[in-house]
């Protein structure tokens, strides 16, 4: 017990308030951590978003290519050269649709309310159908690895 003529904290209460501190500011670190690592992140996934979106009109922008195969449409063959030192670019697939047993032509196209399949992971038989299913993915370098995927259509004009 006190006596009137001592003024101050007790140890007991100078610990359990420095503890209390110490709690609480470990806390506040840690929200502002998460929000520095959730920054980084969100920031990663739009930038592999822009250079996917960029990467594919390049290939859109690029002459079609018979029979291609995973390195027909390469970076450095479609032109494409914006690619952000940070982030890997490539073609991860080309499928074909089979034009069927029979047919030495490319087949009509269906109407948009037919779905397309494209089973064929090579050029059917040598003949190319003239769609080309092309998946498509952009992956982050550094720390925090993320990756970004797309797949479209890429049709042969005239012939």
């Amino acid at each position: 017990m006190r006596t009137r003529e001592e003024r101050g904290e007790t140890l007991a209460e100078v610990l359990v308030s420095t503890t209390l501190l110490g709690i609480i500011g470990i806390g506040i670190i840690g929200a502002i951590a998460s929000v520095l690592i959730s920054t980084d992140i969100d920031r990663r996934v739009s930038a592999g978003e822009t250079v996917l979106r960029s990467y594919v009109a390049a290939i859109e922008n690029a002459p079609y290519k018979d029979c291609a195969g995973d390195t027909s449409y390469g970076v450095d063959s479609v032109g494409y050269t914006t690619k952000p030192v940070n982030f890997e670019a490539r073609v991860s697939s080309v499928s074909y649709q089979d034009p069927g047993a029979s047919s030495t032509t490319r087949p009509i196209v269906p109407p948009a309310t037919v779905p397309l399949t494209f089973p064929r992971a090579s050029c059917p038989r040598g003949i190319d159908p003239g769609l080309q299913l092309i998946a498509v993915e952009v992956t982050s370098t550094g720390s925090r690895h993320t990756t970004e995927r797309i797949t479209f259509v890429k049709r042969k004009v005239g012939a």
